[in-house]
């Protein structure tokens, strides 16, 4: 009865999502091939960018009073922001892999 709940979808044939109550390396997708250093990596290299990138936009070089000056205002931060849940999510990643000893 519980095999046929609304919502459930099977796995692909040959990439279990779980195994044993653990996540496999399928969970994370195309990063499974990453190893969990390379991934932690990435992961502090995407928060050290996007800190920078909020920290300059907000404190360093406040931009929102070049906004109200008319000027332009500089778009590489905001861009350099979106890389912080990029970070979380490697973070996730880097730790599944890990815990399957990768």
């Amino acid at each position: 009865q519980d095999d046929k709940l609304q919502g459930f979808t099977p796995d692909y044939p040959g990439t279990p999502m779980t195994k044993n109550g653990k996540l496999t390396s399928n969970t994370v997708g195309n990063l499974k091939s990453f190893s969990s250093n390379e991934l932690a990596f990435y992961s502090v290299l995407c928060l050290a960018i996007g800190l920078y990138g909020a920290l300059q936009f907000n404190y360093f070089d406040p931009q929102f009073p070049k906004v109200v000056a008319g000027q332009n205002f500089n778009v590489s931060y905001i861009v350099e922001t979106l890389l912080l849940p990029v970070s979380f999510f490697m973070h996730i990643a880097a730790y599944i892999q890990k815990q399957n000893g990768k």
